[in-house]
């Protein structure tokens, strides 16, 4: 688990590094209210991303983590491609009904532009995770996410960069044209792997055979993560587009600069939370819940430590964000220690989206994230009334911790697992459950004294053990 974690946070380091060289960059170019535009239209082409698949991309990747036959995994990426598909055309004409309504009813230019922008990179950005969805249980984590993480964000940021040197003048809309643009390159660029190749294919061959007893099944059995997958978003990934209806396009920048260099202490769970995917989706189906258990704290005492040591470095080396983006985002950095504090308390818990999306917990994640939403989104908007964008980083640390004590309780009350870190640090790097090394002793004692010691009577019932 440690070996593909590893290789997955090295690449997510080199992804996050890029990140922020992109970032840095496009909010120069942009500018505050440009780059404020620009982040409240990707966030909610991340929204509606999150939604076109409508839980199918979580079915895929739990049954590609538990089917090695090709003929079954052309099928299942066949079936969650058309359900993605029909939903993408819907949310396509939603977003567009969207702009109309804005530029010719209410005269609101701003949402309109957002809303067309948007459209512009949901579709691409939908294809290209949905690759990566399925390309975790077939290639391994590390390298499924190495387009995504870093190709993209490099590619991106030389366009930019490129565009600004011709003398081009650079604007949200030109920003969220050349990300879709980007997008949909590296997505062919992905389709060169031979293993998702090969799915793609058998894929394609598949689809005359999907029928829509198929696609209805895909749809009820995906419901429940729909919530899943936009519950993440609304309550991290979409905060700019929240600030921004509650404080501004400015402060939506400025929130949408400050929350990734937070973020980065979460690149560890990040990481983790990969691995684990299949590797709870295996114990579950074994009925294996002290090595899950076993698993999940072990991941969790790795992330937290991390994350306590990652935040430390950023927040000695915040004043040096006033240097690199100018002085017209020194707010930035105000924003960073109630941030930082609602990352450690998300770092504490663990792996709890792997658990819950393949645990089938994903009803009661379900449920929780929807009368969880409400609160987190009453919270932002009026502590950012009262105190203004500092007072909406307070809101999300607030939340952050409401929401933890809520899946804790849950997935204890339910699997039995205890999602915290190990007091003792050194039994995280135990290859076996301690539960089960204690179990093989007792094992051992009552062999001893209760029967004759004999190579016939007691090795097979440790090897049972």
């Amino acid at each position: 688990m440690l070996t593909d974690a590893f290789g997955t946070l090295v690449v997510r380091m080199v992804g996050i590094a890029l990140m922020f060289v992109s970032t840095t960059v496009t909010a120069k170019l942009l500018g505050p209210a440009e780059y404020g535009a620009y982040s409240a239209a990707l966030a909610l082409a991340f929204l509606l991303a999150a939604l076109a698949p409508l839980g199918s991309d979580r079915i895929l990747v739990r049954n590609l983590s538990t089917t090695k036959c090709p003929i079954e995994t052309g099928r299942e990426t066949a079936i969650a491609h058309l359900c993605t598909a029909i939903i993408a055309a819907v949310l396509i004409g939603g977003s567009l009904t969207a702009w109309f309504v804005n530029t010719f009813v209410f005269d609101n230019p701003q949402w309109a532009r957002t809303s067309l922008l948007a459209t512009i990179m949901f579709v691409p950005l939908t294809v290209i995770y949905l690759r990566q969805w399925l390309a975790i249980p077939i290639i391994g984590s590390r390298r499924a996410v190495i387009p995504e993480q870093t190709i993209l964000p490099f590619i991106f940021t030389a366009s930019l960069m490129m565009m600004a040197a011709a003398g081009w003048k650079l604007g949200a809309a030109t920003a969220a044209a050349t990300y879709a643009v980007v997008m949909v390159l590296v997505w062919i660029g992905s389709l060169q792997t031979e293993p998702i190749r090969g799915v793609y294919r058998s894929a394609w061959n598949a689809f005359p055979n999907a029928g829509r007893s198929d696609i209805r099944r895909q749809f009820r059995d995906g419901l429940p993560f729909v919530s899943v997958g936009i519950g993440s978003l609304l309550t991290q990934s979409c905060m700019p587009l929240v600030i921004a209806v509650t404080c501004g396009f400015e402060e939506a920048a400025y929130y949408a600069l400050a929350f990734p260099y937070a973020a980065l202490i979460a690149m560890p769970l990040g990481a983790i939370n990969l691995t684990m995917i299949p590797r709870c989706a295996r114990h579950y189906k074994h009925g294996e819940f002290d090595a899950a258990n076993h698993a999940v704290r072990s991941s969790a005492t790795v992330t937290v430590l991390l994350a306590a040591a990652l935040s430390i470095v950023v927040w000695i080396c915040s004043p040096m964000l006033t240097t690199l983006l100018g002085t017209e985002y020194r707010i930035v950095c105000r924003l960073l220690p109630p941030l930082l504090l609602g990352v450690i308390v998300d770092c504490l818990t663990g792996p709890t989206i792997p658990v819950m999306q393949t645990m089938k917990m994903e009803k009661t994640y379900s449920r929780a994230l929807l009368a969880f939403i409400p609160i987190q989104l009453s919270l932002v908007y009026w502590f950012g009334k009262i105190a203004g964008i500092e007072g909406t980083a307070f809101a999300y640390f607030t939340s952050r911790c409401l929401w933890n004590v809520i899946v804790f309780a849950a997935i204890y009350q339910q699997r039995g697992l205890v999602m915290l870190p190990y007091l003792r640090v050194a039994q995280a790097f135990h290859e076996s459950p301690p539960a089960l090394e204690h179990k093989t002793r007792q094992l051992l004692k009552q062999c001893l004294w209760n029967a004759a010691p004999t190579a016939e009577t007691v090795i097979p019932r440790i090897r049972a053990a």
